[in-house]
């Protein structure tokens, strides 16, 4: 973990989590992978809070036949945040998003990334992000349309100075996401 990180418990605090720790789970996963059949573009971009243009010119050039985004994702588990209001919880796992504002994610990707978590035992959570995007959305509808899924890393206090993950959540995206790699060249996405 990046050292300019304070450890609180089993959390790590910091100032822009969103979206270092995404940079971070994605080199992490690169190393666990064991082996791939697939091939693999490891892509980090800028201006996703302002249109998803990085993903956009990304998707673009590259052309990819599937697109994984890894990104924060919201954890209201505070007191007086309300059952309503939680979207994921600190310390129960990856969260695998089922849709944004700006993308549904594909069903096969998504029951896919499911299935791999609960037969390796991967702590995991389904996801639905009621408000804001990722940069799966700026990809998903390049080319005629593209599987697109997101990965989300739980954190709390989002958009502020003291952003804060949990370390056994940050591990288990990794742990996913480098199952997937090795698996990925298996599945057939189409509808």
């Amino acid at each position: 973990m990046d050292r300019t990180l304070e450890r609180v418990g089993d959390n790590y605090l910091g100032k822009a989590m969103d979206d270092r720790i995404g940079v971070f789970v994605m080199f992490e996963a690169l190393r666990a992978t064991e082996h791939h059949e697939a091939t693999i573009h490891a892509v980090a971009t800028s201006q996703e809070e302002v249109s998803l243009r990085g993903a956009s010119a990304s998707g673009s050039a590259l052309e990819p036949t599937v697109v994984v985004a890894l990104d924060i994702t919201i954890a209201m588990d505070v007191p007086g945040g309300g059952n309503e209001n939680t979207i994921t919880e600190l310390g129960r796992g990856a969260a695998i998003k089922i849709m944004d504002s700006s993308l549904i994610c594909h069903p096969k990707l998504v029951e896919h990334f499911r299935r791999i978590a609960e037969r390796e035992g991967i702590p995991h959570q389904m996801e639905i992000l009621p408000q804001g995007g990722t940069d799966a959305g700026g990809v998903q509808r390049l080319h005629g349309g593209i599987p697109s899924i997101t990965l989300s890393i739980p954190t709390r206090y989002v958009h502020t100075p003291n952003e804060m993950v949990n370390a056994s959540d940050v591990q288990a995206c990794i742990d996913l996401l480098a199952r997937y790699l090795q698996e990925a060249h298996t599945s057939d996405y189409t509808l």
